[in-house]
């Protein structure tokens, strides 16, 4: 059973902003803050809606984003995915098409570290038979760029213009104990996380808008695609001459479909997410916007069939309760 329309303007009034007061939802939805409130932790309690407050490590401290394909064992993927996801490194994990059965991403501090994680743990997990890696050298876009109306993101729209932004904002003692405050309760208000950390509310409400709007942090409240209509998700990797990649990058972020977007090491120089109402609606992504590229020498597309993990939550599986 799906949302209701009520329930479906609310968490796409909540994925914009997050952070909105009950009064503002409330006001914007044209419905009495009590359902507000209700329909809120309805969604919670059922697994549907969860928050996060996620720290670009690789824009503050300089820490690897790494994409990993990983080739399971028969009858093993469950078992390895479930592992995966039980890490604190992990951000992401799903269950996918193709000859990789799982795909992950996951920050390290290090080179070092990365090759500490894939040589000595992952390669070593029960059920794993390979591990591919590619790291990630920009993020264009997130999930907090997707919008179910196509409406776009300052991201978005940076991304679609060609600018480039890599540094995010330097975290000190007092940006860390809010991220602390928000990891804690997302929606936690800049009065109470004032009180928590010792700082006037302004001057929290200042640093939350630095942090964020430099990409930081991303606070997010995330919904499965597929509660929203767009049951098929797509991963893929593309394969995209030096001189077009500019092109390719702008062409691609102007598409309301992609989820994530990034540039990454090895062959495949871009790697992206699509969400889609339709498996036709995932070939027109193929036959239109990809057919476009010039300089397109190669393409790999994966349907995802189970996410595990997204923004560092596990993800509760449809009819089971919530992992331990």
């Amino acid at each position: 059973m799906g949302l209701s329309t009520f329930e479906r303007d609310l968490v796409v009034a909540l994925q914009r902003a997050p952070r909105a007061p009950f009064a503002t939802l409330a006001a914007e939805l044209g419905a009495d803050e009590r359902t507000v409130r209700r329909a809120m932790r309805r969604l919670q309690e059922d697994g549907v809606l969860t928050y996060s407050a996620t720290v670009s490590y690789e824009k503050t401290h300089g820490w690897l984003a790494a994409q990993l394909e990983i080739g399971c064992r028969p009858g093993m993927s469950n078992a390895v995915a479930q592992a995966l996801a039980d890490r604190s490194e992990t951000r992401y994990v799903a269950v996918t098409t193709g000859d990789a059965n799982i795909v992950a991403e996951l920050v390290t501090p290090a080179p070092g570290a990365l090759h500490d994680l894939v040589a000595d743990e992952l390669e070593g997990l029960n059920g794993v038979r390979w591990v591919r890696t590619q790291v990630a050298m920009r993020l264009l876009l997130s999930a907090a760029d997707w919008d179910p109306d196509g409406r776009r993101t300052v991201a978005r729209q940076q991304a679609i213009d060609g600018v480039r932004k890599y540094a995010g904002a330097e975290l000190d003692e007092s940006d860390t104990a809010i991220v602390g405050a928000l990891d804690d309760d997302v929606r936690m208000s800049a009065a109470r996380i004032a009180q928590r950390v010792g700082l006037h509310e302004t001057t929290v409400q200042r640093r939350l808008r630095r942090l964020t709007e430099s990409g930081t942090i991303h606070v997010r409240a995330d919904v499965p695609p597929a509660e929203l209509g767009f049951p098929v998700e797509a991963r893929f990797t593309l394969q995209v001459s030096p001189n077009g990649l500019d092109a390719a990058l702008r062409r691609l972020a102007a598409e309301p479909a992609l989820r994530a977007l990034y540039v990454v090491t090895g062959p495949s120089s871009v790697l992206g997410y699509s969400v889609h109402p339709s498996m036709a609606a995932l070939e027109d992504l193929i036959d239109g916007p990809f057919a476009q590229i010039e300089g397109l020498a190669g393409c790999d597309i994966r349907v995802v069939l189970r996410a595990y993990k997204r923004n560092g939550t596990r993800v509760r599986a449809a009819g089971k309760s919530p992992p331990s």
